[in-house]
């Protein structure tokens, strides 16, 4: 079992985060959350939101193996996930990193591969997808089970965020839902991985990784035999505006705002408030301003 860690953020993962784009942040949620989170999983499995969807291509789905699933915004649907969002440490560790005043919780999203299934994460960065701009957007991923490169753990390429690039978004199902023929195609990274600095982590629950909005990344399939559940919490940080981007990935519903607005709305709550240092225990502090119903 991780053991909890009783300090906060410290100083060499916020530099290590602004170098590489990513960290891995250990022993920062207390077995009680994992334990809940796997139950939610399940419930939100078996009954799932608006984008509950199988990914991965046909081939992959009719392979035999298991199902590589996704939900997004479960924390509208599910109270497990709304307070892992609104009241864990995951917004402060956020927070902490991006050197954040206030963070907004922009969405969740729930990654199931199950043993067994043939479909990879294709290598993206994130922001391309998304209706917010900014410096400080981060991904707080929290697995609920042991992860490592037979069970797809996540891969990444260090430094990536700060090409100064913008990459089209890749589609997890095979279509062009995403394409815009303005910005470059993704490199072939999985072709040329000696031409990369690719780093990845294996992780235990209570663990979690954190990684930028332009950070390029993706994931082998689980050939394991164990299940490999997840869910990525997208935070942003001062300054992070909404955009709107040519076949971006739409919110689950009309926020109420216009291109160039601040994020705060109902649907982008601002979820915690920096104390007074980034360093030290105020990462576990949510200081959340009450949260919506969902």
């Amino acid at each position: 079992m991780v053991q909890i860690r009783m300090q906060g953020i410290t100083k060499k993962e916020i530099e290590t985060y602004e170098r590489d784009g990513v960290v891995c942040v250990r022993g920062a949620f207390e077995h009680n959350w994992i334990e809940r989170l796997r139950r939610a999983t399940d419930a939100v499995i078996a009954a799932p939101g608006k984008f509950g969807a199988n990914y991965g291509s046909a081939s992959d789905q009719t392979k035999g193996g298991g199902a590589f699933f996704g939900d997004l915004y479960v924390w509208t649907i599910n109270e497990i996930f709304a307070d892992l969002a609104f009241n864990s440490p995951a917004a402060g560790i956020a927070g902490a990193l991006m050197g954040a005043t206030k963070v907004n919780l922009f969405y969740d999203h729930l990654l199931v591969k199950e043993a067994g299934s043939a479909a990879p994460t294709p290598w993206h960065h994130d922001l391309t997808y998304w209706c917010v701009e900014g410096w400080r957007v981060a991904s707080v991923w929290i697995p609920f089970d042991s992860v490592n490169r037979s069970s797809g753990a996540v891969e990444y390429v260090r430094g990536s965020h700060r090409w100064g690039r913008r990459f089209q978004a890749q589609d997890f199902m095979e279509g062009d839902l995403f394409k815009d023929a303005a910005l470059e195609a993704i490199p072939d990274i999985e072709g040329n991985r000696d031409a990369y600095d690719i780093i990845s982590f294996e992780v235990e629950p209570g663990d979690c990784i954190v990684h930028h909005a332009l950070t390029l990344h993706g994931a082998p399939g689980n050939t394991s035999k164990r299940r490999r559940r997840a869910v990525s919490i997208r935070y942003a940080g001062d300054g992070a505006v909404y955009t709107e981007r040519k076949n971006m990935s739409k919110p689950i519903r009309d926020p109420g705002l216009r291109h160039g607005d601040p994020l705060d709305c109902e649907l982008f709550p601002i979820v915690w408030r920096r104390a007074s240092e980034c360093i030290g225990p105020d990462f576990r502090a949510a200081g959340s301003p009450g949260r919506p119903p969902i």
